[in-house]
């Protein structure tokens, strides 16, 4: 029975309300003890803490891991390794895959991969429809048994609002958290960024924000009405941000989320026709940015998710019309969320560690998300002094596909542990 001691460091505990030098006893994968000055003596191992933060381990809900279908992309092992390398424990996988996990058996093929991996854990989502299609409702009964927390069809939306009322009914009965891609398909057209003064100037046509606003309205409106536990993901305009504001005010059972790109960037990024800068939801131009930005700050967006988009690198090497969307993220969302959050001064370190982890535990309903005594010892140091250069070469991920490449970031993960078990260590992450 070994006893790990993480000694020396500054703990920060939101849910408990803690920030402040403490050390952490760890046993058999939770926490046995939380104060300062715990005797070395107490502990078979040490990990040295000192010079870092210590956080609950963050949590990420919304990652494509593409295993299985197109494992050229990505894998389940290739996804939790850049997962913990980014200081990620958990991650909620995406059901856009080939098949569509819109059954048990692709439901329980990732739970069985992931638990042979032993690396971060990872929590499927199920298809709101069958193959995604928006025309028939998949089973969700059977996917919930399965090990499917929540349901979504991910980067589509359910276009008919009939069907959608359904889906949100299924998912109350079954206690489903039911995610939202919003999107309405009609006003899309061709568009392949952000509508405004660059994709004009650019000649590219442009995906408007009403797009985004429309699907916000219908889904927040038929959640209210159903009663259901829905989540919003990757919002990025300032309206659809307006009617969740309004909207969370009456309605416990809602919650949004948004990703770096969304607030670390604006359209200008796709400026000289750049591709990497292309992805779903378009991001935005300032006036958006400044929108996402407020709403983390008033907490109508509960969380941060990275939306990690996995692709080949001829994917995106082509002309901005042809061009994938999507940008990898698992291994660069703290030090960007830090950068551009916290030493930009919108949020403190202990707010952005409940975005990225309290909060994300509490809208999944899973026993994560803090270190009390008798906790799961999901932990993430984490030092806020060191400075580096994005670069995807360096990645854990398959993917190179990263919009940030050559970004100067401050923050990194360089121990992680979950279980209690080290998965990273000084800034390596170990072999499953």
């Amino acid at each position: 029975m070994t006893t790990l001691l993480i000694a020396n460091g500054h703990l920060i505990d939101p849910k408990n309300g803690i920030d402040a030098p403490m050390d952490l006893l760890i046993r058999e994968g939770k926490v046995i003890e939380v104060s300062k000055n715990i005797p070395a003596s107490s502990a078979d191992k040490i990990l040295d803490a000192q010079g870092k933060y210590i956080f609950p381990g963050l949590i990420d809900l919304q990652v494509h891991l593409r295993e299985p279908g197109r494992e050229d992309r990505e894998t389940i092992e290739t996804g939790l390794r850049a997962a913990i390398n980014g200081g990620i424990t958990s991650v909620v996988s995406m059901p856009n895959l080939n098949p569509v996990a819109d059954n048990q058996a692709v439901i329980a093929y990732q739970l069985k991969r992931a638990k042979e991996l032993q690396l971060a854990n990872l929590y499927p989502t199920a298809a709101i429809s069958k193959g995604q299609k928006g025309k028939e409702l998949s089973e969700m009964r059977e996917t919930k048994l399965a090990g499917a927390l929540a349901v979504t069809d991910d980067g589509v939306d359910v276009q008919s609002p009939g069907i959608l009322q359904k889906g949100m009914e299924w998912a109350k009965t079954f206690d489903l958290l039911l995610m939202s891609h919003c999107e309405e398909e009609s006003l899309h057209d061709d568009g392949v960024m952000h509508e405004g003064k660059i994709s004009t100037e650019m000649g590219l046509s442009g995906i408007s924000a009403e797009v985004e606003d429309l699907a916000v309205l219908k889904n927040v409106l038929l959640a209210q009405k159903t009663g259901c536990r829905f989540h919003a993901l990757h919002c990025s305009t300032a309206r659809g941000l307006d009617f969740l504001r309004q909207t969370k005010k009456d309605t416990l059972t809602i919650s949004a989320e948004t990703c770096p790109q969304y607030f670390a960037l604006t359209d200008e990024i796709c400026k000289n026709y750049n591709t990497m800068g292309k992805m779903y939801p378009p991001i935005r131009s300032k006036e958006h940015q400044k929108a996402v930005i407020a709403a983390l700050k008033d907490g109508t967006i509960d969380a941060i998710s990275t939306d990690h988009a996995p692709h080949l690198l001829s994917e995106k090497m082509n002309s901005f019309d042809d061009a994938v969307y999507g940008s990898v993220g698992l291994e660069t969302s703290l030090a960007l969320s830090y950068t551009h959050l916290v030493q930009a001064g919108h949020l403190t370190l202990s707010e952005l560690v409940e975005k990225m982890s309290v909060n994300p535990a509490r809208i999944l309903g899973i026993d994560r998300g803090d270190l009390s005594i008798g906790s799961i010892a999901d932990i993430t140091l984490f030092d806020a002094k060191s400075s580096w250069t994005i670069d995807s070469k360096n990645f854990e991920s398959k993917g190179r596909n990263c919009v940030f490449e050559g970004m100067t970031v401050i923050g990194k993960a360089t121990d992680v542990l979950v279980a209690g078990i080290l998965k990273k260590q000084k800034g390596k992450v170990l072999s499953s």
